[in-house]
C-alpha cells in the first residue's frame, strides 16, 4: 500500500510540473546563441554540441539509481553548470536518461530546461557542428525542489519501484 501511495503523489509531482521544452536543433542553436548552456548525457561521447559541458556518467547512474536531489546537486554541480541560466539537455536521439533528468530538473528549474529531442545526430544531420568537449569547472550549487515540504526527489520515496517503471508513467 505505501508503494500505491508513493506511486500517487509521484504521479501527481509530475503532471504539476511544468514540462520542459522539446527542441529541434534550430531552437537549440538559438538558445545557446542567448546563453543557453548545453549538457550531454551521453556516456562515451568525444564530440558534442559547441561548449557542452559532460555529464560524469557515474554520478547521472548514481542519480538514476538513488533519485534523491543530493545526487542531481552533485551532477549538476561537477557538470559546471549554473541553473541560474537556460540548459539544453541532450544525449541520443529519443535518449530516456536526458528526458528523466529534464523532468527532474523542471523541479529545481521550472522554465529553464530544454531537451534536444533529437540529441546530437538531429544536430549534426542538420549541417550544424560538432566540438571536442572539453571538462568545465564545478559550479557548486544548491538545489532546492520547488513546492515540496519534504526537500527530496519524489523518486527518493520510491525505493523498490524500478525506474523503466518511473518512466513509464510519462
Amino acid at each position: 500500500m505505501k508503494t500505491c501511495t508513493a506511486l500517487a503523489a509521484l504521479l501527481a509531482l509530475f503532471s504539476a510540473l511544468a514540462h520542459a521544452d522539446n527542441l529541434s536543433a534550430p531552437a537549440a542553436e538559438a538558445a545557446l546563441a542567448q546563453g543557453a548552456l548545453a549538457w550531454d548525457v551521453r556516456s562515451a561521447a568525444a564530440s558534442g554540441l559547441p561548449g557542452a559541458r559532460r555529464a560524469d556518467a557515474g554520478q547521472i547512474d548514481a542519480w538514476l539509481a538513488r533519485g534523491d536531489l543530493q545526487a542531481l546537486q552533485a551532477a549538476v554541480s561537477q557538470a559546471g553548470l549554473d541553473l541560474s541560466r537556460d540548459v539544453v539537455v541532450y544525449g541520443d536521439a529519443g535518449d530516456e536518461r536526458a528526458r528523466a533528468l529534464v523532468d527532474s530538473l523542471q523541479a529545481v528549474s521550472p522554465g529553464r530546461v530544454h531537451w534536444l529531442v533529437g540529441g546530437a545526430a538531429e544536430w549534426s544531420q542538420s549541417g550544424r557542428r560538432l566540438d571536442s568537449l572539453s571538462a568545465h569547472a564545478p559550479v557548486p550549487q544548491h538545489l532546492v525542489l520547488l513546492g515540496t515540504e519534504t526537500g527530496r526527489m519524489a523518486g527518493a520515496a520510491l525505493r523498490g519501484v524500478a525506474l523503466e517503471q518511473v518512466l513509464a508513467l510519462r
